[in-house]
C-alpha cells in the first residue's frame, strides 16, 4: 500500500495508516547494545505497518492530551516529519496517523546530495523544524529547535535499532531544492534526515 499511497493516483487525498503497534522489538538494553549507523539497504520497501511503527516513533501522538513520543520544548511541537520514497514525497500527520501526499516520482536525490548510497534506502525521512510554530527565530530558538531534530532523530535510530531496521542520522542535503519542492518559506528549516530500510 505504501506505494500507492506515494503514486499519482493518489496524489489528491490523505491515506491512513495502520496502527502504530504497542509491542514488539528488542528490550531497550538490548536496543542500545545493537544501535549502529548503516549505508547498505535491502531494495525491498517498508511494509505498512513497519512505515506506521517508525513514523509514530519519530513524532507519534502517544497520550490523550496530544503528547509526542519525541519531546520539544514547551510542548510546541515545531518539528514535521517528511517520508521520501522512489514514488513519490508525502507529510505524516500524526493526529490522523496518515500520508498527505506532497510531489509525485522520485525526490529521494535532493536528501542523498553527493553521498549516492543513500538512493540504495526505500524510505527517507525529513526532519523540518517550523519556526513559525515555534514563534522565534532567535539563536536561543534556533538552539533549541536543532536540539529538538535531534531528538526526533534519535528515535527512528532506536526504533530502527530495536526492530531489525537500519538507518544513519545525516544533516547532508539539498536545502534549496527541498524547500522549493516542499512549498517551505524562510521559516520552515530542514535541518537532519534519516535514510531507513531493512538490512541487505
Amino acid at each position: 500500500m505504501v506505494a500507492a499511497i506515494l503514486s499519482g493516483s493518489c496524489v489528491a487525498q490523505n491515506t491512513k495508516l495502520p496502527n502504530p503497534q504497542k509491542k514488539g522489538g528488542k528490550t531497550v538494553i538490548e536496543t542500545l547494545w545493537s544501535r549502529s549507523s548503516g549505508n547498505e539497504y535491502s531494495s525491498r520497501m517498508l511494509t505498512d505497518q513497519d512505515l506506521s511503527n517508525l513514523l509514530f516513533a519519530a513524532i507519534g501522538i502517544n497520550r490523550e492530551d496530544g503528547r509526542l513520543t519525541s519531546p520539544t520544548a514547551r510542548n510546541l511541537q515545531e518539528i514535521r516529519v517528511f517520508v521520501f520514497t522512489a514514488d513519490g514525497v508525502s507529510e505524516y500527520l500524526n493526529k490522523e496517523n496518515s500520508l498527505k501526499p506532497i510531489a509525485k516520482g522520485d525526490h529521494r536525490k535532493l536528501i542523498a546530495g553527493p553521498q549516492d548510497w543513500v538512493l540504495g534506502a526505500p524510505v527517507s525521512l525529513l526532519i523540518v523544524a517550523d519556526e513559525k510554530k515555534f514563534g522565534s527565530n532567535d539563536p536561543r530558538s534556533k538552539t533549541m529547535m536543532a536540539i529538538d531534530a535531534g531528538i526526533v532523530s534519535e528515535n527512528i535510530n532506536i526504533f530502527c535499532a530495536g526492530t531489525g531496521l537500519i538507518t544513519r542520522p545525516r544533516a547532508t542535503m539539498d536545502d534549496n531544492g527541498l524547500k522549493k519542492l516542499l512549498g517551505l518559506d524562510d521559516t520552515q528549516v530542514p535541518l537532519m534526515n534519516n535514510p531507513v530500510g531493512y538490512a541487505k
